[in-house]
């Protein structure tokens, strides 16, 4: 379950579309009018999930013909993500928008936009992925991409009972949809 590995083809495995999940989250901050949008929460030797929702991101915006140089490199965390949101909007304070590759960094990005004196979501606007419980709880309540955890677990028990029944049967990858929850950490721009 939310597992890679160079030969999925020798076992079942239950995934997350993280690459369409990024790219709605995308899709939904530039149909928003925001056309400088900051990347935080990955780096090009991420774990194949985040590095697919990093290539949601970047896929978004070339079709949109807009600029992927508002990227800061990070790891998955609430401290990584306030410290990559301090240097990317000094480098770039002029940004709308930051999409943070999992809810936790999200955490550090509001804290650190805050610190720096945006008001979210007036200033800036932020987006996350996982919608874990906290992020309905933070102030404003966090944007994010829904990932349905209790259907992969009972995706994968079902794949498992099956393998179970017939052992001899081809792998299967089963890739769970997400879903983009719309919640206060959006504003929409000005056309």
């Amino acid at each position: 379950v939310d597992s890679y590995s160079s030969r999925d083809l020798d076992f079942d495995s239950v995934v997350i579309d993280n690459f369409n999940g990024a790219f709605s989250a995308m899709a939904y901050l530039i149909g928003n009018n925001h056309r400088r949008i900051g990347l935080i929460g990955s780096s090009a030797e991420s774990y194949p999930s985040v590095l697919e929702r990093r290539r949601g991101y970047f896929s978004a915006l070339t079709q949109h013909g807009l600029s992927t140089d508002y990227v800061e490199e990070g790891e998955l965390s609430r401290a990584s993500g306030y410290e990559s949101t301090l240097k990317l909007l000094r480098r770039c304070p002029t940004i709308s928008a930051i999409f943070a590759c999992n809810d936790e960094t999200a955490f550090g990005v509001m804290s650190a936009a805050r610190q720096l004196g945006y008001s979210l979501p007036d200033d800036l606007s932020i987006v996350g992925f996982d919608d874990i419980d906290l992020a309905q709880e933070v102030m404003p309540p966090l944007t994010t991409v829904h990932v349905d955890k209790v259907l992969m677990g009972t995706v994968a028990l079902r794949m498992l009972r099956d393998r179970a029944i017939d052992p001899t049967r081809s792998a299967l990858k089963t890739v769970v949809p997400t879903q983009l929850i719309s919640r206060g950490s959006v504003r929409k721009l000005e056309g």
